[in-house]
This record gives C-alpha cells, sequence and structure tokens, in this order.
C-alpha cells in the first residue's frame, strides 16, 4: 500500500502550536509513523505546501526558509512554495486601516496535486495534515477514486465537523507527539549527564562562529538550524549529541536561549568561555557588546563585535601553519 503525504504548511504548524508550541517536529519520523498508522508499505512522496513570506517579514521568512530547506534534503519531500499577498482591511471598530498578508493558492494546488496523482494511480492512501474545510472536496473526489483518504491534526480544536466526516478516517497527532517530536531546548532541572569536554567547547566555539556569520541579521542564530543543519569542522553530526551539549553548556550559563516572533534562537552569554583555541590562540574577552533594544518586539539583540576578528586571526594561524 503506497502512502503520499499532503502538508496544508500553515494549517499544519498552526495546529501544532495550538496544541504542543513546545515541541518540535522531525518530519522524517512523523511521515514513517503515518505510514505505518494507516497501514502503509511505503511512502510514495511527501507534499509541503505553504505560502512564504515577503522581504518586509525577514524574521519569519528566515526560520520558515530554514524549515522549508530542511524538508527539501529529507528523501521523498517535495515543498510547494506560494508569494503570500498584501492585502488591507477597515477595522470596524477603531476605523484604522489593517495591513496583512494572505495565502493564494495553497488549498487548491494541494487538492489538485492529490486528485490527479490519485487519477494516474500513484498511490493508494492519501494523508492530508489540515483541518480546513476547503480540503473536503478533494477527500471526496480522491474516495471517489478508490482511494483511501485521512485527515491528520494534532488534537480536533482546528478540525472542521465537516471534513473529518468526508475523511476514510482521522488521526489525532496529539495522542502520538513524542513518537515524532522532541521538546524545545530548556535549562534542565537535573544535572545533565557529564559529556567530554571538548566537544562543549568546540560547540561553544561554533556557536561563536554562526553568530559572527549571522551578524549581519542582528546575529540570530536558531536553535534549530544550529542544532540540526550548521556545518561545524569538529563538533558532533548527531543532532541529539549537540542538543546535549547545549544543555549542558546552557546548564553552566554559558548558552542562553531567547525568542524571536516565537522562534527560538541561542547565543553565548557575556561570560562565556571556551578556552584555548587549538591553533594556540586563547579566546580573548569579549570588548564591547551593543545592546539594540526594540520598543515594539519583546527582543534584544546583543552583537559581540570582537567575534569576527577573532575568526580571522584563527584562520590567518591555521593559514601559517600549513605553509
Amino acid at each position: 500500500m503506497r502512502v503520499a503525504l499532503f502538508f496544508d504548511g500553515k494549517n499544519h504548524m498552526k495546529s501544532l502550536r495550538r496544541s504542543a508550541e513546545d515541541r518540535w517536529l522531525d518530519h522524517g519520523a512523523l511521515a514513517r509513523w503515518t505510514v505505518k498508522h494507516v497501514g502503509g508499505d511505503m511512502l510514495f512522496a511527501a507534499y509541503y505546501y505553504t505560502g512564504v513570506p515577503g522581504p518586509e517579514d525577514d524574521s519569519d521568512r528566515h526560520a520558515l526558509s530554514d524549515l522549508l530547506e530542511e524538508l527539501e534534503r529529507r528523501p521523498g519531500f517535495f515543498v510547494r512554495r506560494f508569494n503570500r499577498r498584501a492585502s488591507t482591511r477597515d477595522c470596524p471598530h477603531c476605523r484604522n486601516v489593517i495591513a496583512y498578508t494572505e495565502e493564494k493558492m495553497v488549498d487548491t494546488s494541494l487538492v489538485t496535486d492529490m486528485i490527479m496523482l490519485a487519477v494516474r494511480d500513484a498511490y493508494d492512501i492519501a494523508v492530508v495534515f489540515s483541518g480546513d474545510l476547503d480540503i473536503a472536496p478533494g477527500l471526496d473526489a480522491v474516495q471517489g477514486l478508490g482511494k483511501q483518504a485521512w485527515v491528520a491534526t494534532f488534537g480536533d480544536s482546528g478540525l472542521s465537523r465537516t471534513l473529518s466526516r468526508s475523511a476514510w478516517g482521522v488521526i489525532n497527532l496529539l495522542e502520538h507527539i513524542d513518537e515524532f517530536s522532541y521538546a524545545d531546548l530548556s535549562v534542565p532541572s537535573v544535572q545533565v549527564p557529564e559529556g567530554p569536554r571538548e566537544v562543549d567547547r568546540e560547540i561553544l566555539r561554533e556557536l561563536r562562529r554562526a553568530e559572527a556569520h549571522f551578524e549581519a541579521g542582528g546575529g540570530f542564530v536558531g536553535a534549530h538550524y544550529f542544532i540540526h543543519r550548521w556545518k561545524g569542522h569538529h563538533i558532533p553530526d548527531a543532532p541529539e549529541l549537540r542538543r546535549q551539549s547545549v544543555q549542558r553548556l546552557m546548564h553552566s550559563g554559558q548558552v542562553e536561549t531567547y525568542e524571536v516572533d516565537g522562534k527560538t534562537a541561542l547565543r553565548c552569554t557575556a561570560g562565556a568561555s571556551a578556552g584555548d583555541d587549538e591553533d594556540g590562540l586563547a579566546d580573548e574577552p569579549t570588548r564591547e557588546v551593543v545592546r539594540v533594544a526594540h520598543v515594539d518586539e519583546d527582543e534584544t539583540v546583543e552583537m559581540r563585535l570582537s567575534d569576527a576578528m577573532k575568526t580571522i586571526r584563527r584562520r590567518i594561524a591555521l593559514e601559517n601553519k600549513k605553509k
């Protein structure tokens, strides 16, 4: 039995945040679990449909871009991007003009692809990750073609009753969330198991390098991005080992998390010290910290001005050694 997955990205993530905002999804594990749950034998493909914000929504754009790029790296996952369109409306209460963006073509594209693939007999079971009523006609059409069409949401608060009646079956992902997610980073209430000091030192050094790399954008280093995708020189590839090291550094007060528009980021604290580098250069204390506070946002950005220079010095020293 071949299973095809169809994600309405905005609806899917909104459902997750409403029900379990402290969780991050492993979409690869979610796909494998879903195929097994509906009685399938193999994943045909997973399609992720979402609107992408424009340059004016900078923080959302970068966080979403990280997620979409990660999905595209997974075998069998395909991302469909649609530009969000700017729109306005008059507030009936204050009479002010409200500007916002809205998605266009996401639902219709999802339904079209789901039906066309069913006509071509590309799959036997479709699972739609959305609770939106607009998907209901697509489910009816797919089942009219002799296929099963399931709906998957996190709880039923955002699930249309009409949609659930049109579906072959409904999956409450919230009941099984431990199978394909992991909790957000936090300082543990008990001592984290000890790990190699060298790993923690390299993790701290790489986090500083990441902050310097993203300095032009405010130094925002997404926790998910750093743990899963950042290409370090001497740090573990396994995300769980990186996570454990970050939590040890948080427990010792050398790393902290902060939130920007609901996204978790990492940064070194002012007192963090990575010790001596392998090239013989000791990390210098941070000479200057500039804090930029935004009145309209709960956000503070720290820019450590000497980090970029330290990175350059280390690279020069390494090049001289090679010579």
